[in-house]
């Protein structure tokens, strides 16, 4: 189906729409093509209330179904609104090999994707009571659930709003809108894969063309049976991705310049403590803050934590992203406390603290797993 034969569907089923011939399903199909993000689906406006959607694969088909209570959309001055007095309107769909089928009722809508939609690479997606105004100035929207998932890892996130700007683009991409200019807040959000477990408090992110940064508090970090709480975490990276999100752009882009700060340590649960002549020489608590600045892949690691007393951290090499292996790579060239040389003491603290399944240390090797 070309963009030509959609735009002749559309003003189609608007006359049919004005004539009062299937209004609940055009209806439908409108909603639709807002999610589906083809190229003709332009709007001027689009507001929907209480949209769910619930998504799952079986073998390599998605099966989705999605509801909602109100729907008004604006394409072009066709004006198009609907509402069931406060029931929910249903439909379903699924994809396959980029296909895109949907039901509504007696209605079915068929077209193909593009590769990097969305509703291809998403695991599950489930979206609740979602209230979504788009317009040419701003899309927003609001949830008190979200949880995406895709290759092992799953994000989710409570009473989350988002505001984007568009910048007068009238399409239907969120994620891509969102991904240049965006503010996300969420009293909480999660993220977990088979070898981490963060969950951030008050989180919020600042997307612009140039910077992607969040802001969040009371952290945990959750790693092989053992709970850290971080109380502050500050981060901001160069903005590697151009279209849609890709680990690889925003990998780049944090290589090329980011700054980390994360301060006020402490332990939930217990986990080894680092031993020196059977004295305890340092333990999560004696952490005072951490601050990690990259440029051009090199980093740059500055803390203050008590080692029999407070002295400076100083550690500064190379970091590099091994794609194929899903590896960050960091070679330490250079560490220093209070001003010292002392490599081999500084790897053996940062062993105690970060060595676990998804980091290893081997001699002045540090390597994260993604």
């Amino acid at each position: 189906m070309t963009e030509k034969d959609c735009s002749i569907s559309v003003i189609t089923l608007v006359k049919l729409a004005k004539e009062k011939i299937m209004t609940k399903n055009f209806i439908k199909i409108c909603l639709l093509l807002s999610l589906v993000g083809q190229t003709y689906a332009k709007r001027e406006i689009v507001k929907i209330s209480n949209l769910n959607i619930a998504t799952n694969k079986d073998g390599g088909t998605t099966l989705g179904k999605l509801s909602w209570t109100d729907f008004n959309v604006d394409f072009g001055g066709n004006i198009i609104s609907a509402n069931n007095q406060g029931e929910p309107l249903n439909g379903s769909f699924s994809i396959n090999d980029q296909k895109f089928n949907a039901k509504l009722s007696f209605a079915t809508y068929k077209t193909e994707l593009s590769v990097d939609n969305p509703l291809i690479t998403l695991d599950h997606l489930h979206l609740k009571d979602a209230q979504v105004n788009f317009d040419k100035d701003e899309m927003s929207f609001e949830t008190p659930s979200l949880k995406i998932g895709t290759n092992n890892t799953t994000v989710s996130a409570k009473s989350l709003k988002g505001s984007c700007d568009p910048k007068g683009d009238p399409s239907t991409d969120i994620d891509i809108v969102c991904l240049s200019n965006g503010d996300l807040k969420a009293q909480q959000a999660q993220l977990i894969n088979d070898t981490i477990n963060i969950l951030t408090n008050s989180f919020k992110a600042y997307i612009t063309p140039a910077t992607i940064a969040i802001d969040a508090s009371k952290n945990v970090f959750s790693s092989n049976g053992a709970d850290t709480l971080v109380a502050k975490l500050k981060a901001d990276c160069s903005n590697g991705i151009r279209t849609r999100f890709n680990i690889e752009d925003f990998i780049s882009g944090c290589l090329k310049e980011s700054h980390i700060a994360l301060d006020g340590f402490s332990q939930i649960k217990e986990v080894p403590k680092l031993q020196l002549e059977n004295k305890e020489l340092a333990n999560l608590q004696d952490i005072k803050y951490v601050k990690v600045d990259i440029n051009e892949n090199r980093f740059f690691l500055l803390s203050r934590i008590r080692v029999l007393f407070l002295v400076n951290l100083k550690v500064s090499g190379e970091i590099e992203h091994l794609p194929e292996d899903e590896i960050l790579k960091l070679k330490i060239s250079k560490a220093y406390i209070a001003g010292i040389p002392a490599k081999t003491l500084t790897l053996s603290i940062l062993q105690t603290f970060l060595e676990e399944d998804s980091i290893q240390i081997k001699g002045d090797t540090i390597y994260i797993a993604l």
